[in-house]
């Protein structure tokens, strides 16, 4: 017979998920750049990188916040 999760634990693991979704975006932006930037030679791709994985994980957490408001 199998439970059913309480409320408690999926809250945590909805959360926890949206909490590590901005540093790992981030650090994704940084790796494609970097990668890149070896091809390109150009100085700043990493700093591009990492701007745009902040953009990309924010806009994640907003989507998924505004769901829960719903």
């Amino acid at each position: 017979m199998q439970t059913k999760p309480d409320r408690s634990t999926l809250w945590l693991g909805k959360y926890l998920s949206l909490a590590l979704t901005l540093p790992a975006s981030v650090f994704a932006g940084y790796l494609v750049a970097t990668f890149i930037q070896h091809w390109v030679h150009w100085s700043l791709l990493p700093l591009a990188g990492i701007v745009m994985g902040s953009v990309a994980g924010m806009v994640k957490i907003i989507q998924e916040v505004s769901r829960d408001g719903k």
